[in-house]
């Protein structure tokens, strides 16, 4: 379980940085406060569009932009932050937020 302490503590840490939420800060909640599949979807929403349009926009840059697997990369992007926000953040969060609602 010690392992786990670990990687819940640097996680949540690295979770509290500014530059990790840029430029969606106003989605960071309080650290007591549980993220919900509201949140996380919207998260994904918002991390996963500004991605894919980043991708897209150096793709065109260096004339790489590959029309039909475009779609194919648009639904990575949403489905990979899906998965990372709802299997590793969202738990290593709530279970801070837990710990401090306790205290």
């Amino acid at each position: 379980m010690k392992i786990f302490d670990e990687v819940t503590i640097f996680h949540n840490w690295l979770s509290d940085k500014d530059f990790i939420w840029w430029p969606f800060s106003f989605l960071r909640p309080e650290p007591k406060i549980l993220m919900t599949i509201q949140l996380t979807s919207l998260m994904t929403l918002c991390f996963a569009g500004l991605s894919f349009v980043m991708y897209a926009c150096f793709a065109v840059v260096n004339n790489a932009l590959d029309l039909s697997s475009l779609f194919q990369t648009f639904i990575m992007f949403f489905g990979g932050f899906f998965v990372w926000f709802n299997l590793v953040t969202k738990p290593l969060w709530n279970r801070r937020a837990r710990q401090l609602q306790q205290q």
